[in-house]
C-alpha cells in the first residue's frame, strides 16, 4: 500500500508539470505572433502579459522626434537621395540675331557691299532641349544634354548672300518676294541650375557648345510673273563651331532664354566696303516645358 501511494504522488507530480509546461509554450507561442513593435509587455516569470497599443508613439532613431507608429514611412524613407538625375524636354522660339562688329578701313576689292541690318521682326529663333540635370542639393545641380537650334535670318535689304564666300551682295535686278538665310546647330549646355524649395521657379546660367549642321538660303521670286522658289545651300562662310554664353529662367514650366556668342558666326571676316565685318550671334525668346 505505502508503495502505491508513492507512485500516485509521482504520477500526479508528472502530470501537473507536463501541463504547466504545455501552458508556458502556448504563451510563448502567441507571444512570437504578436508585433512586439505596437505592444508593451509585462514578464511575471514564466508567464508575460502583452497589451496592443495602437496609438503608442516610437522614436524614430535619426532625429529622436515623436512620430506615429502608424506611419509606413520614416524620415529617412522621406529624404530624397543625391545625387539625383532627371530628364525633360523643353521647347523655345524666339528671336535671332547678330551684331557687326566692323574695322573701318580702306579696302581695294570688297566682296561685300549690301547692309547687314536684320528685319528683327521677321527673324527667328527655334531651339528643342533635352535636358539632362544632375541634382546635387534639392537647391543646386547641373545641366547638360543636347539640343537643337534652328535659327532663320531676314534682311531689310534686297541682297544675296554667295555660298561659298558669305559675301552680301546687293541686287538691282531680282525683287525677292522672301529671302531667308538659314543656319541650323547641335547644342550642348553646361550650367548652373538653382532652384526654390518648391521646385517651381528655377534659374540656369552657363555656357553652350554649338556645332553647325548646315547652312541654307530660301528664296521666292518673280520673273516676267513667272513665281520662282528655290533653297541653295552651302558653308556661307559659317563657323562650324559656336561657343556662347546664357541663361535661362523658368516658372512653372514657362520661362525665358538669352544666348550671346562668345565667337563670331562667320569663319572668316567678311570683307565689305565699310571694313572687315565679324558677325556675334545672340538669340532670345520663350520655353515651353521647363528649361
Amino acid at each position: 500500500m505505502k508503495y502505491l501511494i508513492t507512485l500516485l504522488f509521482a504520477l500526479a507530480a508528472f502530470t501537473i508539470n507536463a501541463q504547466s509546461d504545455s501552458v508556458i509554450n502556448k504563451i510563448d507561442t502567441t507571444v512570437n505572433k504578436i508585433d512586439t513593435a505596437e505592444s508593451t509587455e509585462f514578464d511575471f516569470g514564466n508567464v508575460k502579459v502583452i497589451i496592443k497599443d495602437k496609438n503608442k508613439k516610437v522614436i524614430t532613431k535619426d532625429d529622436n522626434i515623436l512620430k506615429d507608429g502608424n506611419d509606413d514611412k520614416s524620415r529617412e524613407e522621406e529624404k530624397d537621395e543625391y545625387p539625383n538625375v532627371d530628364f525633360d524636354i523643353s521647347f523655345g522660339i524666339g528671336v535671332a540675331g547678330f551684331t557687326a562688329n566692323t574695322e573701318g578701313m580702306t579696302i581695294l576689292n570688297p566682296t561685300s557691299n549690301a547692309s547687314m541690318d536684320l528685319d528683327f521682326g521677321q527673324s527667328r529663333n527655334y531651339m528643342i532641349n533635352g535636358n539632362l540635370m544632375f541634382d546635387l542639393h534639392k537647391n543646386f545641380g547641373i545641366l547638360t544634354g543636347l539640343g537643337v537650334e534652328f535659327n532663320r535670318y531676314v534682311f531689310k535689304e534686297n541682297l544675296q548672300i554667295t555660298p561659298n564666300e558669305g559675301a552680301f551682295v546687293s541686287d538691282s535686278v531680282i525683287s525677292f518676294g522672301s529671302y531667308k538665310f538659314k543656319s541650323n546647330y547641335l547644342n550642348i549646355p553646361l550650367m548652373l541650375v538653382f532652384k526654390s524649395n518648391n521646385q517651381k521657379f528655377k534659374v540656369a546660367v552657363g555656357g553652350t557648345f554649338s556645332y553647325n549642321i548646315g547652312s541654307k538660303v530660301k528664296q521666292e521670286y518673280s520673273i516676267e510673273n513667272v513665281d520662282y522658289k528655290s533653297t541653295i545651300k552651302g558653308n556661307y562662310n559659317v563657323a562650324p563651331i559656336k561657343l556662347s554664353v546664357g541663361a535661362r529662367v523658368a516658372y512653372k514650366g514657362i520661362g525665358l532664354y538669352v544666348n550671346y556668342g562668345l565667337t563670331e558666326m562667320n569663319d572668316n571676316p567678311i570683307s565689305h566696303s565699310n571694313g572687315n565685318s565679324n558677325l556675334m550671334p545672340f538669340s532670345a525668346g520663350i520655353t515651353l516645358g521647363g528649361l
